[in-house]
């Protein structure tokens, strides 16, 4: 897990072909250059298939669009399939501040509740 003072990001592979990255906190500029290695090492080196998790994110600025922007226009190019799932009222309000919303129409772009329960958050068995 990478931390920074207010956001951090976890990846796990969720079979051979998918990895999801779960986020947390504020998405931002000063997590985009840890996450977006990641990501791009996943799409275009290992060809996997990318969930970004959002439903534990605050917040969302503008250089976390653009990444976001960019990791669908390598998915396409690598013909992998790139998710974002969890958006919650603030961060769909900013998507379509910034007229993004209509970008993310050609991707899998769901809401779904907050809660722990979510199929990335089961707490392990002790």
């Amino acid at each position: 897990m990478i931390n920074c003072e207010f956001s951090s990001f976890k990846a796990t592979p969720l079979n051979d072909q998918t990895i999801a990255f779960r986020l947390e906190g504020e998405f931002g500029k000063h997590l985009n250059k840890e996450l977006r290695e990641e990501i791009m090492t996943a799409l275009e080196h290992l060809n996997q298939n990318v969930i970004i998790d959002l439903t534990r994110v605050d917040n969302i600025d503008t250089s976390a669009a653009a990444l976001l922007v960019e990791c669908i226009r390598v998915s396409e190019a690598t013909n992998t399939s790139f998710k974002v799932i969890g958006i919650n009222n603030k961060v769909k309000s900013i998507f379509e501040m910034l007229k993004l919303s209509t970008i993310f129409n050609n991707i899998e772009l769901s809401q779904i509740p907050r809660t722990n329960d979510h199929m990335l958050y089961h707490p392990r068995s002790a």
